[in-house]
């Protein structure tokens, strides 16, 4: 028997159970009760959205118990627009029937006309509607869908290749829905983004809504082929991106657009979740200009620039890897007037760090004609500052056109004598200024600077930028060698050998056959 004042077995057991029962209301209390500070500040931090507890996992939703994204897709659905076009191209009559007739009985070349797909977005009640130029690029009859499954004709008010913009204007008979231009400076990688677009036209998945994060930012010296833009700064996306959904927008959680889907990264041709857009910042200065003047003025200064390695940056006692290394400066240009010299290292313009090439690039393109800026730099060691003069890039671009030149194997008509013409492609000799104006990487040989629409160069997919470094297995270093093998050929009528660098840098064959 147990002392008086003791606890017996059944005592403890008791004790022990009211201590659980207190220990688990307390518990309940604390969780239900909404007095936490931790809740309070995620609460506090979603500001007027809620969170629900789900299978142990906290979900973000609205009030309403929606999902954030649905007034994203409310604000803007309705001003994304499907785009379409006809693509015009000579055939060349492959089919041995075809070139019977044509041969024996004088039939003209059928042209061949391709539809064109794509995205687009309203940013005026007027109908203003931005979109990527190579959505329109050499389109006809080039038609808007609303939303409400209205067509309507649709004019070019003016493209911006460099940049792969272009602003389209439809006339409707009523206000039209339309979606506002955000600010892309303050964008986090991370951030959510939602892209609505048409992906895969054919299928008829108009409007299509996607979903993802900022997965990069500053994007650049990327390659699209023959459409890849000469100044890039690319926001990079997961948010699925398709075929067709280039022109689209890609919006911020307020429903504003932050970019312009434009290209994707894919070995298959779809989705893999890396795609690109033009980010807002960039874009609306574009259209802006394009809308008031129809077309984009840029600076230029008349220099090559490229990054700077590590190494360099440690010999001339910067801190980090900055500024922009000029490989060349071009006679008689801004650059060269102003004192500027080969083997410069610009790290300042008009009192901005330059970031690179690229970024020393965009700088120079958003100037304008008659600005003067001040570039800080340093010369074998020592820091100075030098004020240039900016000219009109498109003019001194035009000082590189050829003349109007016959089809010959060579041309020498007054004012040519730079240019060689054969096939329907005008050649020049090629050199770092020129790769840089057509934003191709530089190569020794002859230059691409203009096709002949529907010559046998155009067939087989020339464009200006494509530098020939042989043909018919003979080196090409230039104008001269293109010429002279031109000669040696024109009688030939068997396929020729081309080997060519494309506008994105790579080379490979391809064979034209003169008509």
């Amino acid at each position: 028997m147990l002392k008086s004042g003791g606890v017996t077995r059944r005592g403890y057991f008791f004790a022990l159970l009211a201590l659980t029962a207190l220990v688990f209301t307390l518990v309940g209390m604390f969780l239900s009760g909404g007095g936490s500070g931790h809740e309070t500040a995620v609460a506090n931090e979603v500001g007027s959205g809620a969170r629900v507890r789900a299978a142990g996992v906290t979900l973000p939703i609205t009030e309403t118990g929606e999902s954030p994204f649905v007034s994203v897709v409310d604000k803007s659905y309705n001003s994304v627009v499907n785009i379409s076009s006809n693509r015009r191209f000579r055939n060349r009559y492959n089919d041995m029937y075809d070139d019977f007739l044509r041969r024996f009985f004088n039939l003209p070349q059928r042209d061949q006309v391709v539809p064109s797909f794509g995205s687009g977005f309203i940013i005026s009640p007027d109908g203003f509607v931005v979109t990527n130029n190579h959505v329109v690029d050499g389109g006809e009859d080039i038609t808007v869908t609303l939303a409400d499954k209205t067509t309507h004709k649709a004019r070019i008010v003016g493209t911006d290749q460099a940049t792969d913009l272009a602003v389209l204007k439809i006339d409707a008979d009523r206000p039209l829905p339309l979606v506002e231009f955000g600010s892309s400076e303050g964008l986090k990688i991370g951030d959510w983004v939602v892209a609505i677009g048409n992906p895969f036209p054919s299928l008829g998945l108009d409007r299509t809504v996607t979903v993802g994060v900022v997965s990069g930012k500053g994007r650049s010296k990327l390659a699209f082929g023959s459409e890849t833009p000469l100044y890039q700064d690319y926001i990079q996306t997961d948010a699925s991106i398709n075929p067709g959904n280039s022109g689209g927008p890609l919006l911020n959680l307020n429903g504003e657009v932050i970019g312009v889907n434009s290209a994707i990264a894919s070995p298959s041709g779809g989705s893999v979740g890396i795609g690109f857009a033009i980010p807002s910042d960039l874009a609306k200065e574009i259209v802006s200009e394009i809308v008031s003047a129809g077309k984009v003025t840029r600076g230029y200064l008349g220099v090559v620039p490229r990054d700077i390695t590590a190494d360099e940056a440690e010999a001339i006692g910067l801190d980090k890897v900055k500024g922009a290394y000029l490989v060349e400066v071009s006679p008689n240009s801004p650059a060269e007037r102003a004192g500027l010299r080969a083997d410069d290292v610009v790290l300042r313009f008009d009192g901005d760090d330059i970031n690179g090439e690229q970024d020393f690039r965009m700088k120079v393109a958003s100037a304008r004609e008659g600005e003067t800026v001040k570039l800080g730099l340093v010369r074998k060691g020592k820091s100075l500052d030098v004020a240039v003069t900016l000219t009109d890039r498109d003019a001194a671009f035009a000082a590189v056109n050829p003349a109007d030149q016959n089809q010959g194997g060579t041309d020498n008509s007054p004012g040519s004598e730079n240019f060689a013409k054969w096939l329907g492609m005008t050649v020049t000799d090629c050199t770092p200024e020129l790769a840089y104006r057509f934003g191709v990487y530089f190569h020794e040989g002859a230059i691409v600077v203009d096709v002949e629409t529907g010559s046998a160069a155009d067939i087989k997919g020339i464009v200006p930028g494509f530098i020939i470094a042989e043909i018919n297995y003979v080196s090409i270093s230039g104008k001269s060698d293109f010429e002279k093998v031109a000669q040696e050929l024109t009688k030939r009528d068997r396929a020729i050998a081309f080997h060519v660098f494309d506008t994105s840098g790579r080379i490979g064959y391809i064979a034209i056959k003169p008509k």
